[in-house]
């Protein structure tokens, strides 16, 4: 009896150990798997993403060269408008009578994959809006002279166009910041004068009272900015009038 019992005894420690690294073994295999099934299933994911970016890519590249090429006759057309500048008025009308043909085709030409617009105003739009961001482009670079171009061209071509008071206000800046500041004064009035209720009113009078103010002209610049405030009141600038106001004194 002692006999059996020491052998029992003897014989549960390697039981155990044998328990012990089956169930290791098992645990490993079980790892192994999972992790072949992840791995499966995150190469999946990634072809996936791929096949998906590469769509998005090709799309972009569409639709960017689409918009880069109608860009480039824009801008084109106004480095030919600035090249010139001084050069006399029938080169210059030329030039113009090109921008009218190209505007009048696309206008009378349908966008792709679109239906054409009641009275073909759509694309007349897009080219307004081109020609308009193209200027506003160049004056966000510092390209101050071909800027002024584009948004005379624009004001010439389009003068009824909802952003006109901003392409003359525009015109305006690109001689504030060229220091010509006469052309710039004139510029800013001709914005109030011609577009009294449009939002760039009040800057123009404002922008024109800093320039006055800054010159020394304490005068007129109390009354720009008095204007301002009578007859733009709840503007933005208005506040920014008061304040001048204030810094001048009223006297």
């Amino acid at each position: 009896m002692k006999a059996r019992l020491l052998a029992a005894l003897l014989l549960a420690p390697l039981l155990g150990a044998c328990a012990t690294k089956r169930d290791v073994r098992d645990l490993r295999d079980e790892m192994a798997a999972m992790r072949a099934a992840q791995d499966s299933a995150f190469r999946e994911m990634q072809r996936q993403n791929r096949a998906m970016l590469d769509s998005l890519n090709s799309q972009n590249q569409r639709l960017r060269g689409d918009i880069s090429n109608r860009f480039l006759q824009v801008d084109r057309q106004l480095v030919q408008i600035q090249e010139l500048t001084g050069q006399g008025q029938q080169r210059l009308a030329e030039l113009r009578e090109q921008i009218n043909t190209r505007a009048q085709q696309e206008a009378a030409r349908p966008a792709e994959g679109t239906t054409p617009a009641a009275g073909g105003t759509a694309p007349a739009d897009a080219s307004a809006d081109e020609l308009y961001n193209t200027a506003l482009a160049a004056l966000r670079r510092g390209s101050l002279q071909t800027a002024r171009a584009g948004f005379q061209e624009f004001l010439r071509a389009y003068p009824s166009h909802a952003l006109a008071p901003d392409a003359l206000f525009y015109v305006g800046e690109t001689y504030n910041e060229a220091k010509d500041v006469q052309n710039a004064l004139t510029t800013y009035a001709q914005v109030v004068q011609r577009f009294p209720a449009s939002s760039k009113a009040p800057t123009a009078l404002y922008r024109a009272g800093t320039i006055e103010a800054g010159r020394g002209n304490r005068t007129e610049a109390r009354a720009l900015f008095n204007r301002v405030v009578q007859s733009y009141a709840r503007s933005p600038e208005a506040t920014l009038a008061r304040d001048q106001l204030q810094k001048l004194g009223r006297s």
